[in-house]
């Protein structure tokens, strides 16, 4: 149902759905949401992402090597778990399984079987199965 636009400036402009009338409208520049995030606020995925990319440096028995904070982690997660942390291993465990590391590749159940098994057919059957003759493929 259409409604007049009584006072608009556009005699044109037909107020509808989505199209309040001119009045109603927000100005330029201005949000319906005043409060939501500002430009440039990170979320928490990228703090967290910044975080653990940060470079550190570590004590490899001599050396001193620069590594990222999420792969010190995992490091200490590791040495944790020889050390027979059960929390540690629990956590070496999840990542190595989220990582599919204990998937059996050869097991069909855990993989899936393919979607289509080639037919074995000589060279001369595709070409007649596809219309292509030889004295056509060397012309």
């Amino acid at each position: 149902m259409k409604k007049s636009n009584s006072g608009a400036a556009d005699p044109a402009y037909q107020v509808g759905y989505g199209k309040p009338p001119k009045a109603n409208q927000f100005p330029k520049g201005r949000t319906g949401n005043p409060k939501g995030k500002r430009r440039g606020e990170e979320n928490l995925i990228s703090v967290f992402k910044r975080h653990v990319l940060k470079r550190v440096k570590i004590n490899d028995g001599e050396k001193v090597r620069t590594i990222t904070l999420a792969e010190a982690v995992i490091l200490k997660n590791y040495n944790a778990a020889l050390q027979k942390n059960p929390f540690a291993m629990s956590n070496i465990y999840r990542l190595a399984e989220d990582a599919g590391e204990f998937v059996d590749f050869t097991d069909a159940k855990q993989v899936g079987r393919p979607i289509a098994v080639p037919e074995k057919m000589t060279t001369e059957e595709f070409l007649a199965e596809h219309g292509v003759t030889r004295s056509s493929e060397i012309s």
